[in-house]
């Protein structure tokens, strides 16, 4: 008497795909299915491509100051003179004609000259600033000029 109880028991709950493993796994709150991870991996990942790539472009238009964090303007009015940055070119110039050249494009001045500047000549395509251009300078001819504001 007790198997036949049973079986009818098993008669009266059984519905079809009970035991299916796609159901299963749905129905099992802390499982979650692959689609959904390799959904949620792939949205992470471009998340963080997004904010990468935007952090790359704020630190190369020096968005963020290098004394503080604080996100400053880009107008050269707030940066001094010696870290505004420009292009300029040269091509056999002699050592006075840059120096001069360096004062009118970015408004400092050059000290330090060695004694005979037009026996110098440099030909140079540059971008940055000026204290940085004169360093370059020092290290290809071997003087020791410096920048003044």
């Amino acid at each position: 008497m007790k198997d036949n109880k049973d079986i009818r028991f098993i008669a009266g709950h059984y519905r079809k795909g009970l035991f299916a493993v796609e159901p299963a796994l749905r129905r099992i709150k802390g499982v979650k299915s692959v689609w959904w991870t390799r959904t949620r991996i792939a949205a992470a990942c471009t998340i963080a491509a997004i904010l990468t790539a935007t952090a790359a472009v704020f630190v190369h238009n020096g968005y963020f100051s290098d004394s503080n964090s604080t996100i400053h303007g880009t107008e050269e009015s707030a940066l001094p003179a010696t870290q505004v940055v420009r292009v300029i070119d040269f091509e056999d110039a002699p050592l006075t004609e840059v120096v001069a050249k360096i004062r009118e494009v970015y408004g400092v001045e050059v000290a330090g000259l060695p004694d005979d500047p037009d026996q110098f000549t440099l030909s140079l395509h540059y971008e940055g600033s000026a204290l940085d251009l004169v360093e370059t300078i020092n290290d290809i001819l071997d003087t020791d000029m410096t920048v003044i504001e």
